[in-house]
């Protein structure tokens, strides 16, 4: 769907029967804008202005660059839900009138074209929602979207154990398109050391118990595990879906490489099919994974 058609059908959102709702930066503007009781932004800054300071330090860096798609979701958190829509708002505009709306977890990616190739492009990643705000940039595999975050030092939020102000999120941001060119090359060179790593059978299966293994000591009620994984790869739901697709994946390709098992994990990390606030998270915490020496080796 292009953003001209995706603008043109966006007078409604329906948060009733779908969960995660797209559009583009205008109607995201068009939203309702929750402030606290000075009338200032609620969370310090609305959610279409951290993609606006995005897209000015891709300006000021001279990048070639579009915000893609946009994503809102809605959770399950009755006492701050993702999604909530006002009836006095919809009085003034319209049953589910886009403006009625307080979008409270937003996705998306901008995606930067210098140096793209035939496989990869790079996007840079934005996620607005209830704990604050995430940022990250790494390759993006054209042909199925997948974002790769292939380091930690490639990721930044304003909340966590690894907190930085709002600010300093932007300054890492900067830091990022700044040397882009140094950042995007050791990227590519992370890429093709996972192509370079074939797996066994019995290795895939060790990465599927590790998987499990660390999902299982992070969700432990004693501390002595739980406090060894600060975020697992993978749910124990999402590791279910990613064992069926490698085993789908093995009856078509002899050979799977460390990059295929990413693959896999990256198709998962989408909207809908994982969390917003675990996406960027996740994602780093596979690759980092994959390219340290716990891969388990047969």
């Amino acid at each position: 769907m292009t953003n001209m058609t995706i603008e043109a059908a966006q007078s409604q959102f329906d948060f009733t029967a779908n969960t995660i709702e797209q559009m583009t930066l205008d109607t995201l503007r068009r939203t309702y804008k929750e402030n606290d009781i000075y009338g200032a932004p609620l969370k310090g800054i609305y959610h279409y202005q951290v993609i606006e300071r995005m897209e000015e330090i891709c300006r000021r860096h001279n990048l070639n660059y579009e915000v893609e798609e946009i994503f809102a979701a809605q959770n399950r958190n009755k006492n701050e839900p993702g999604v909530v829509v006002l009836p006095q708002v919809e009085e003034k505009f319209g049953d589910k009138a886009v403006e009625a709306h307080i979008l409270r977890r937003i996705y998306t990616t901008i995606r930067i074209k210098d140096h793209e190739t035939d496989e990869l492009t790079t996007t840079l990643v934005v996620a607005f929602h209830q704990d604050g705000i995430q940022a990250a940039i790494g390759p993006c595999v054209k042909i199925c979207h997948n974002q790769c975050i292939l380091s930690p030092e490639r990721s930044v939020s304003n909340y966590g154990r690894e907190k930085v102000s709002t600010e300093q999120l932007f300054e890492r941001v900067d830091e990022w398109l700044r040397d882009f060119d140094v950042h995007m090359s050791e990227d590519r060179e992370r890429i093709a050391r996972l192509k370079a790593r074939v797996l066994t059978p019995l290795e895939i299966y060790a990465v599927i118990g590790l998987l499990t293994t660390l999902r299982v000591s992070h969700d432990s009620t004693d501390k002595r595990l739980s406090s060894q994984v600060e975020t697992y790869p993978l749910n124990q739901s999402q590791i279910s879906a990613f064992t069926e697709d490698l085993l789908k994946l093995s009856l078509e390709k002899p050979q799977l490489t460390a990059w295929d098992v990413y693959n896999v994990a990256t198709e998962i990390y989408k909207p809908g099919r994982t969390d917003i606030p675990a996406m960027i998270p996740q994602n780093s915490a596979l690759a980092e994974l994959l390219l340290s020496d716990k891969l388990p080796e047969a």
